[in-house]
């Protein structure tokens, strides 16, 4: 009985870390060139059952829209709130939405690759994650300590953080606007 114990073990050892290596490589596809995807919220700092009401209603107006967006976990300046990740989103609809539901930033990774964060409160402004030859930055492992999870598998954008760049309110940087800042403005 030991021995089916450690067979039945190893197995589900390995169904885990096969389950965790499709949804790797889901996310993975995601962030490859030629698909474009936006992440928001629509928690803020009012109590949790408003913030419950708040999500129905974001989710709502996805379905509207026509997305399917999958439930994220993710933290915004250290509290943990819910997300969504609404793959083939527009960036002017992800843009509007977070104006509408009063979010800080969204984040929108475009077809050519560039992921923004894109601050939709107050004066419009964006930090990109971006390596020094130009490239995403993501990081994506089973590591607890990432900022977002989805269904067992967890990730972060690197973003440069303080490195903001100039973004117009409404058009998603492009990957020429983004060499360009790689060239003269950032720093790594």
């Amino acid at each position: 009985m030991l021995s089916n114990i450690r067979v039945a073990t190893k197995y589900l050892e390995r169904v885990a870390q096969e389950k965790t290596a499709l949804k790797i490589r889901t996310l993975q596809k995601l962030l490859s060139r030629g698909g474009a995807f936006g992440v928001i919220s629509a928690y803020t700092t009012v109590s949790k059952s408003e913030n419950q009401k708040r999500h129905g209603m974001l989710m709502a107006d996805l379905q509207k829209l026509g997305h399917r967006p999958t439930t994220l976990k993710g933290s915004w300046e250290g509290v943990t709130e819910k997300s969504l990740l609404i793959p083939r989103m527009r960036p002017e609809d992800l843009f509007k939405l977070g104006r509408k539901y009063e979010q800080d930033a969204v984040i929108y990774k475009s077809k050519d690759g560039v992921i923004g964060m894109y601050y939709t409160k107050g004066a419009p402004r964006a930090e990109v994650a971006v390596d020094p030859k130009g490239e995403a930055a993501v990081a994506i492992a089973n590591d607890p300590s990432l900022y977002s999870k989805a269904r067992g598998v967890s990730f972060q954008f690197e973003f440069l953080w303080g490195q903001e760049v100039p973004w117009n309110g409404s058009s998603p940087i492009s990957r020429k606007q983004l060499r360009q800042l790689v060239k003269e403005q950032l720093k790594f």
